[in-house]
């Protein structure tokens, strides 16, 4: 959970000092999308499908903690930065290094935990990313009111730094699997892509996690930019209503919502589409109706509905894709997984909002804007409700002594 926490603090901490760097360089709404969500896509996905394939060849803690050293040190060193190109390399080295986090801690949950407790553990451990979206904002805004956006760099840099030390030093390596005989042999990417593409359950839900990391890299990008801009809010003002929506709420539905939807199922991976798919219908209604909030007080609360709804979606589609997937192929699958959530989510999504602000123009474009692309969640609701429900109706099926599934 921490490592994730440092992973959200260091990716979405750029989106509280939006403001400043627009003041200071005169960047447009497109440039700035592209470094906040471009840049950190074209290292993530160029370096995740290798980083999964060494996931499952060598000791996973110690290569995740070696990758948290370094995005967190080249974190620090965006204090240095000097315009556009500066900024987007650091934030390219940054993504490329947080390409380890998926697949090292999915990879680690999906061996320490059994099928049907992993989406309560999927759930804990990805409340980490809400917890770390939550700190970016309220701790970045605090620094960049009262120091300047260079010092919020340096300030996020440090923890995994010293984070990284203690997990080389301290941290053992579990067993790769218990759960079938040639665990251990790893498989080759043209079959694990193959399996990829075959197995609905894993195919659809990566599906809906695109769309979801595309929307929820807008939301944490461009959500302070509009408190400022459109509300009238300061940065730290700001800063603590976006940290309170994804550090408490988002905390909260991020490590409830695993809990929920292995209640619900009753051990039926089949269902676990449920909790997913409702929350992100409503996060639609929301996100448009900050655009038209006739006062602050209103957009704060859509802002807190937005952050209830967007920590529901990680545990229950990602524990039925490791379900759905043997163990000697959890950190390569996880890796494709987060290279298509990126490259067709993540990397698009912040650049999308802000080339439609820049073309609608106005007092309230970039809401309008972030509302047209979080509508798109709820194409992701029915790919949930699709993939989920093509997984096995045993909520054991990656442990069958072959370790295959058969797609659906």
């Amino acid at each position: 959970m921490i490592v994730y926490t440092l992973h959200s603090l260091d990716r979405y901490v750029f989106g509280v000092i939006i403001e400043p760097l627009r003041h200071e360089f005169h960047f447009t709404d497109s440039q700035l999308g592209a470094i906040g969500g471009t840049a950190h896509a074209i290292g993530f996905c160029v370096c995740v499908l290798p980083v999964g394939w060494l996931m499952d060849r060598t000791n996973r803690v110690k290569f995740l903690a070696t990758m948290l050293g370094i995005w967190s040190a080249v974190s620090g060193l965006g204090a240095l930065a000097t315009g556009y190109w500066s900024l987007f390399a650091m934030r390219t080295v940054v993504g490329a290094a947080e390409s380890s986090t998926a697949a090292g801690t999915q990879s680690l949950v999906a061996s320490i935990f059994p099928a049907k407790e992993r989406a309560s553990a999927m759930g804990i451990v990805h409340s980490g990313l809400a917890l770390g979206t939550g700190l970016a904002f309220v701790i970045g805004g605090f620094v960049a009111q009262h120091w300047g956006w260079r010092a919020v760099f340096l300030v996020v840099g440090l923890p995994g730094v010293i984070l990284a030390a203690l997990m080389w030093l301290r941290f053992p390596e579990p067993p790769k699997s218990n759960e079938s005989s040639d665990a251990g042999q790893a498989v080759p990417m043209w079959q694990v892509a193959k399996f990829f593409v075959r197995t609905r359950a894993v195919f659809f839900n990566t599906i809906g996690l695109a769309i979801v990391a595309m929307n929820i890299a807008s939301i944490w990008i461009w959500i302070t930019p509009i408190l400022v801009r459109e509300h009238g809010f300061s940065l730290s003002a700001a800063g603590l209503v976006v940290g309170i929506a994804a550090g408490v709420l988002k905390f909260a539905s991020t490590a409830l919502s695993g809990f929920l939807a292995d209640w619900i199922a009753k051990g039926r991976v089949d269902r676990l589409w449920v909790v997913p798919s409702c929350a992100l219908t409503l996060s639609v209604p929301a996100a448009f109706g900050i655009a038209f909030a006739p006062s602050p007080a209103i957009a704060v609360v859509l802002v807190f509905v937005l952050g209830l709804t967007l920590g529901t979606h990680y545990s229950a589609p990602k524990a039925a894709i490791m379900t759905a997937t043997p163990p000697r192929m959890r950190g390569s699958v996880a890796a494709m997984q987060e290279l298509v959530a990126n490259l067709g989510g993540a990397a698009i999504g912040p650049l999308i909002t802000g080339i439609i602000s820049d073309k609608l123009g106005g007092a309230n474009s970039v809401s309008l804007a972030l509302g047209a692309t979080v509508s798109l969640n709820l194409v992701a609701a029915a790919s949930f409700w699709f993939g989920i429900r093509g997984t096995s109706r045993s909520p054991a099926v990656a442990d069958a002594s072959s370790g295959m599934i058969t797609p659906r």
